[in-house]
């Protein structure tokens, strides 16, 4: 069947495509550097600059200027995969479809309209005419075809273009699309396996944006430095390791921004992002330190920005270790843990206490399932009914580094070790180097082990990727995988909701893992600026920007 090929394939992870995903979390949260090589434009600088050219004195009326962490690898939306790159996406580029709303339902965008057969696998988009690329060449149907086909297509002459490896495309549809084909001047089909409930969820992703052919075919290897899409905003220069700058595009065809340049400002230190922004260098910064928390909520001059990420820190649990094999002996772990506690001392503020594997912003979140409660006599008695009254020994695995998700690892793994040591379990911590972390993981060569997750905040990508063919957890259940496969067959989304609260149920009820916290994505933004958003997948957008 088809699905058992995408739950391999896809979601559920393949060898190749879990080294694929783990590589890119390392990378991700690592912001190891990682792009193309060859000859680039005169508009991308990589020598170092008089530092008084470097400075940004005081941003100009009509240029908005932020300041993150780091800059980008690749301007091309089809190979972005990177923090320092995906909000620049959203502004260079668009999809056939956007979100409308923080449950990702989407509304027309590129195509004004839409349908699908009655089989439910092939999607037929109408799309907008008289849109023009940054470039000057014209938006059609054979430019959606090019898109697609590009990063889908191993016999496509601009497959893997510049040797750009990590294409988020193929994770979310490489095992289901099959062609997409454009029709006619302005129409173009979408042909799928089989039916895919969330196809249209996908299409509202970056790296689903369209890009200019000519623009591709002209600059071939380093396209990525040169990008041309439809968005509001057209790629004007690039310091490496200083800035990024786009300005308005003159010939777009929505409605303009208010704001002329977009600044992307690479400043690493957190401190130094807080200081150009309260001394007025910047107008907004993204990523908030947990230490910098009370000083921005209490200047009037900065409006903080603050919502549960898209991501989950979590214990993985070898069910096929004993004594874990017995749920009685996952659920007082569960229960001599005190989260809230923890959670406070970790991110001071900055994440919110995971309930089930899914974060509370996705749409079929369950909020009928009660946290367990932090019980140290109800966790020793259900340790002597599982056959332990004096407890038992075990190992906590965790990497040494900090990631998105989680800041101290270390720190949570000694601070659950001595909750479990109160409840009569005595946990050794063993800190260990990434790769041999996530290795071990693999081969289920832990007791219990903590890792991470990021995703399209969608049911399917985490529940499924997280729950189903043991994943991290040694954990099988043939009912998750006939929920699954029902969630994953149909477009209604009230059905949808319902499968993926019931899969939330017996993974709270079997204790698949140990949900523990969501980190938040922040930022902040001077109190004279309106229009700046943080999104629920945790970009920035300056569409809407005024002063």
């Amino acid at each position: 069947m088809m699905r058992e090929k995408f739950r391999k394939r896809g979601l559920i992870m393949k060898n190749s495509k879990v080294w694929f995903l783990l590589v890119a979390v390392l990378m991700l949260f690592s912001l190891a550097a990682f792009g193309c090589e060859g000859d680039v434009e005169t508009d991308v600088v990589d020598e170092e600059v008089p530092e008084e050219d470097a400075d940004v004195e005081e941003p100009v009326s009509d240029t908005f200027v932020i300041a993150r962490s780091t800059d980008a690898e690749t301007l091309d939306t089809g190979y972005a995969y990177y923090e320092g790159e995906i909000d620049l996406m959203y502004h260079l580029y668009e999809g056939l479809v956007k979100f409308k709303d923080e449950d990702l339902n989407v509304e027309p965008w590129l195509a004004e309209d839409w349908d699908v057969n009655e089989e439910g696998d092939v999607w037929t988009f109408y799309l907008q005419e008289g849109v023009q690329f940054h470039d000057g060449s014209e938006f059609n149907a054979d430019a959606v075809e090019f898109s697609f086909m590009r990063i889908l297509d191993e016999d496509h002459p601009y497959f893997g273009l510049g040797d750009q490896a990590l294409a988020y495309m193929d994770w979310l549809l490489g095992g289901v699309l099959e062609e997409v084909r454009a029709v006619d001047e302005y129409t173009v089909e979408f042909k799928l396996a089989e039916p895919f409930g969330p196809f249209l969820t996908y299409m509202g992703m970056y790296s689903q944006y369209i890009v200019s052919p000519t623009a591709v075919e002209e600059h071939g290897e380093d396209y990525y430095t040169n990008p041309s899409g439809t968005g509001p905003f057209q790629f004007s220069e690039w310091r490496r390791d200083e800035y990024i700058e786009m300005e308005v595009f003159d010939g777009y065809w929505g409605e303009k921004p208010e704001i002329e340049k977009i600044v992307w400002k690479v400043v690493p230190e957190g401190s130094t992002r807080l200081m150009e922004l309260q001394a007025g260098q910047v107008h907004a910064i993204k990523s908030i330190e947990p230490a910098q928390l009370d000083t921005i909520q209490t200047d009037e001059e900065i409006e903080l920005m603050q919502m549960p990420g898209a991501n989950l820190f979590f214990a993985a649990i070898n069910h096929a270790a004993e004594p874990f094999d017995d749920v009685n002996v996952r659920r007082a772990v569960m229960h001599a843990i005190d989260f809230d506690s923890l959670i406070d001392t970790l991110y001071e503020g900055l994440g919110t206490r995971a309930i089930t594997p899914m974060p509370p912003t996705i749409f079929g979140f369950n909020e009928d399932i009660e946290p367990y409660a932090y019980d140290v006599e109800g966790a020793r008695d259900l340790l002597a009914e599982a056959g332990y009254p004096e407890g038992f020994e075990t190992t906590l695995h965790v990497f040494a580094e900090s990631r998105g998700y989680i800041g101290r690892p270390v720190d949570a793994a000694e601070i659950i070790a001595s909750d479990l040591g109160a409840a009569g379990i005595d946990a050794e911590v063993i800190v260990n180097e990434w790769g041999t972390h996530r290795s071990l993981l693999r081969e289920y060569e832990h007791d219990i082990g903590f890792v991470g997750w990021f995703d399209v905040p969608h049911p399917n990508n985490f529940l499924n990727a997280l729950l189903l063919r043991a994943v991290d957890n040694n954990y099988e259940n043939e009912e998750l995988n006939q929920l699954s496969d029902q969630a994953l067959i149909t477009y209604d989304r009230d059905e949808q909701i319902e499968l993926y609260m019931e899969m939330q149920e017996i993974a709270h009820r079997d204790v698949a893992m140990l949900p523990i916290a969501h980190s938040d994505y922040t930022a902040a933004v001077s109190s004279e600026v309106s229009g700046f958003e943080l999104d629920s997948l945790g970009n920035v957008l300056m569409h809407d920007v005024g002063f």
